[in-house]
């Protein structure tokens, strides 16, 4: 009983802190009419290397998931 109210805790702690850091990440590249040309390029090459973490992090975790999976069995 125990375990899994530990468990849940942390599970509530991990996916509070991804929406903190999807909203930062989102609110730092969001482009904005008031902002300037620079700072549009740069937002919009904040979001490319996001999209490029992203899709290297992308074969870690699927592998990671399979390797949970066969250790679950």
């Amino acid at each position: 009983m125990e375990e899994d109210q530990d468990r849940a805790e942390s599970n509530s702690g991990l996916l509070e802190k991804t929406a903190r850091t999807f909203k930062w990440w989102n609110n730092l590249s969001t482009l904005n009419a008031e902002d300037p040309f620079w700072l549009g390029g740069l937002k919009i090459l904040v979001r490319l290397v996001g999209i490029l973490i992203m899709l290297a992090l992308s074969p870690l975790v699927l592998l990671g998931m399979l390797f949970a999976i066969i250790g679950a069995m």
